[in-house]
């Protein structure tokens, strides 16, 4: 009797899994001929991307029909004959915490996405060698997972050369074979999607995320929140859930365009269900991602990519890359070096020419991007032009921000006469506001960029309703160059902190509360031409000519000519009783006066955008005490206040930013300068139910593990602080290495200024940055000490 009841059980066991089997094989094929259906209606609706700005490439995307629920646990399921979707099936032969990739930049293995001639040529190798025509894919676009084994042999080093060096090979690659996808190569590498001012996101939250991830993989949300919290990193988290789930047949490969194009389309949805589309769009390129292709495809949905790739490495590269290599549609000259089709010419004699040639292309793409800003039209340039025709079109035009000209800080008004011994120079008020850069075109649109290229126009309506007002009559366009400053009924200027209580978006004229005054002090364009040759003397002499003053609406910053010390301490005194930051103090011409020091730097009077030179010196009143800089830093962590603090945050943990290591280094503690009303703003922001904070570190907080905050920050705004003086740490990592082996730098004594509003997390105090100072303020001291033996003597 116990026998028999056995073998029925066992019987009924596997009918039951039989019956399991036979219906998630109908589930399947239902989905499989549910997917061939819509195929028909995807045919007829294909997804176009909007052509950008400034972009010649067009390219129109029809989404590949898969479907996108998983079918886990079928066992013994042979691959069909028939047209199949791309249903999963989990394959526990892999394994899930392998890291790496398992190509080097190198497409070895035929029967995936590409191959390789029987020459072996590897991304990851001296540009002089490397032939781009030896790398193959079987198709005419270029595979996504090319581009992610560039990703992954770039990761594998932190060496900034070798990074430009794989970079540039992989788009000499593309340039080579499909140079439709180097546009599209740029914006991933770049990790964007479109120029920042278009203000275009793709806003892809963990929700979407989570819920993308959930279905292709079969792994539950909870299993997500602890690969989450173990690693800190969504791609991570994607490949650790999926690496063990295959198809059970392969998807089509991923191409570079399609990724960037699905990407651009999820960027552009709005509207209701708006989440439940993008999360569709996501499991799309999931479901075909393989091995690696997870982990840097989920790292550009949440725009992290880590692989140390910043903005002047992907200009070095792309410069680089059509120096080396051209389109092969470009009618230009036969390649100088047969070998490996390089169009320089590569001996022992002409290594120096090459090299020379290399940083003139550097100079070019940097000055094209820093006042055309836009990847759409420069990479279109470049596939149709030589690359010394860039400038010829890509150029300062109205509507596309230009990288503003930045100042160099110095502490001491004595510097002054120092560097600007026998030149003329203007001194001007430093507003407390907001610097904007304003544009009118022809047709009096007005557009207003922040110093980050952000588009601000819908804060300010009632600046675009001002500047035609300005504008004399022989005025049609133009870029000027000012800061917006909150003032009272009164006309008297009010703080940066009353300015942000404006609110940001869909700002409506008949609600305004805090009136603004435009207090103009550069001109960067006017009427289609561009002043940025011109000296400062002649651009301001435009701008005080070709327009008019508006009393508590539009004015031009306060500012004298002098070389008298005693009159610019005297204004830069006054300048801080009205309430600026200090002064700003501008070489007027290019030509030296009377400079008998010809070996001096010429400093020059024209407007250099992205640069930060010695032409524009910046004194603040924050400057002449203490360290010569005030340092903008990111908040990380915190602990749980005590005392008369308990119930708030205190102190908070800063960081500097490395962009080499795109890194957060911690620099100091700080618990000074917070007023209580801050304090109850800082526990909102940073509280449980924000979810901006954690109990994990992040990968990218570089953190000794002696400080044991209570929690973890999402880095996410910008702190102005000051201290004392910099000192070297051994618990703190701030540019560790960079003076002492094994120690970093800190900020002894810090107190909090203001939240900087204007700036990212990127644009926070760099590590090279801070040891500048560092040496500078050690400088500085010794020249304190000679001079004080010398008054003892």
């Amino acid at each position: 009797m116990k026998r028999t009841t056995t073998r029925k059980t066992e019987s009924a066991k596997k009918k039951v899994k039989e019956d399991k089997k036979q219906r998630n094989l109908e589930f399947y094929f239902s989905k499989q001929n549910k997917a061939t259906n819509d195929s028909q209606k995807t045919v007829n609706n294909p997804i176009y991307i909007k052509q950008h700005h400034a972009n010649g490439l067009t390219n129109a995307v029809s989404e590949d029909n898969l479907s996108l629920k998983s079918i886990v646990d079928i066992s013994n399921v042979k691959e069909s004959s028939s047209t199949t979707d791309a249903s999963i099936i989990l394959d526990t032969s892999r394994n899930s915490t392998k890291s790496g990739s398992e190509f080097t930049g190198q497409l070895k293995n035929s029967n995936t996405i590409a191959s390789s001639s029987s020459s072996e040529m590897s991304v990851d190798m001296n540009v002089l060698d490397f032939d781009p025509s030896k790398i193959n894919w079987n198709g005419s676009k270029a595979p996504y997972r090319f581009l992610v084994d560039t990703f992954v042999a770039i990761e594998k080093t932190t060496s900034r050369l070798k990074i430009i060096e794989i970079l540039t090979n992989a788009l000499r690659t593309i340039i080579y074979h499909d140079p439709e996808s180097v546009l599209p190569t740029v914006w991933l590498s770049s990790n964007a999607i479109a120029p920042s001012y278009e203000g275009i996101e793709l806003g892809i939250g963990s929700q979407v995320l989570s819920k993308a991830i959930t279905s292709v993989s079969g792994a539950s949300s909870k299993a997500l929140k602890q690969y989450y919290d173990k690693y800190g990193d969504w791609g991570d988290v994607a490949y650790t859930a999926k690496v063990s789930v295959r198809t059970l047949m392969e998807p089509k490969p991923l191409t570079i365009g399609k990724v960037y194009n699905t990407l651009y389309s999820i960027s552009k949805l709005k509207g209701s269900g708006v989440v439940d589309q993008k999360t569709d769009l996501v499991k799309k390129l999931l479901i075909s991602c393989k091995g690696e292709e997870i982990r840097y495809l989920t790292r550009t949905l949440v725009q992290n990519l880590r692989i140390g790739a910043v903005k002047t490495t992907c200009l070095i590269a792309l410069a680089h890359a059509f120096c080396l290599t051209r389109p092969t549609n470009m009618i230009v000259s036969e390649p100088l070096d047969d070998k490996n089709r390089l169009f320089v010419e590569v001996n022992k004699e002409s290594r120096d020419s090459l090299n020379a040639k290399l940083k003139a292309a550097e100079k070019l793409v940097k000055e094209c991007y820093a006042q055309f800003p836009n990847y759409n039209g420069i990479v279109e340039c470049l596939l149709e032009h030589p690359i010394e025709k860039l400038l010829d079109f890509c150029h300062l035009r109205v509507g596309v921000p230009l990288r503003p000209m930045l100042g160099e800080i110095i502490r001491d008004l004595g510097q002054v006469f120092e560097n600007f011994e026998g030149r003329l120079f203007n001194c001007e008020y430093k507003y407390d506001g907001q610097r904007a850069q304003i544009h009118m075109d022809a047709n009096e649109k007005v557009t207003i960029f922040s110093r980050n290229l952000e588009n601000m126009t819908e804060r300010f309506p009632d600046v675009v309703e001002l500047i035609p007002q300005i504008c004399l009559n022989n005025v049609n366009s133009f870029i000027m160059d000012c800061e917006i400053v909150a003032i009272d009924s009164e006309g008297i200027i009010q703080n940066f902190q009353t300015l942000t209580n404006r609110s940001r978006k869909n700002v409506k004229l008949s609600s305004i509360t805090i009136p603004i005054c435009i207090f103009a002090f550069d001109l960067m364009y006017l009427n289609g031409e561009s002043l940025l040759k011109r000296s400062l003397r002649e651009r301001r002499e435009l701008l005080r000519t070709k327009f008019t003053e508006i009393k508590n609406r539009f004015t031009y910053v306060n500012h004298i000519e002098s070389s008298d010390p005693e009159e610019i301490h005297l204004f830069f005194k006054e300048s801080i009783e009205f309430g600026c930051e200090g002064i700003m103090i501008k070489v007027l011409d290019d030509s030296p006066k009377n400079l008998e020091n010809k070996t001096r730097m010429n400093l020059l009077a024209s407007y250099e955008p992205d640069k930060r030179i010695k032409s524009w010196l910046k004194v603040k009143k924050d400057y002449i005490d203490g360290i010569g800089d005030s340092l903008d830093v990111v908040p990380i962590a915190a602990w749980y206040g005590n005392g008369r603090k308990a119930g708030w945050w205190s102190p908070i943990l800063l960081a500097i930013y490395n962009p080499n290591t795109e890194t957060f280094e911690s620099v100091c503690k700080c618990m000074s300068g917070f007023s209580d009303e801050f304090y109850k703003e800082l526990k909102s922001r940073y509280s449980l139910e924000s979810g901006n904070i954690s109990q994990y570190k992040k990968w990218y907080f570089d953190v000794d593990d002696s400080l044991r905050p209570d929690a973890w920050f999402e880095p996410s705004e910008v702190w102005e602080i000051k201290g004392a003086d910099i000192t070297i740490s051994p618990v703190y990592k701030a540019a560790i290495g960079k003076v002492d082996q094994n120690k970093g730098l800190s900020l002894r004594a810090p107190r909090f200024i203001r939240v900087r509003e204007d700036k990212n997390i990127i644009d926070a105090t760099t590590s090279e940055k801070l040891v500048e100072l560092f040496y500078k303020q050690v400088k500085e001291r010794k020249v304190e000490e000679i001079i004080e033996e010398n008054e003892d003597m």
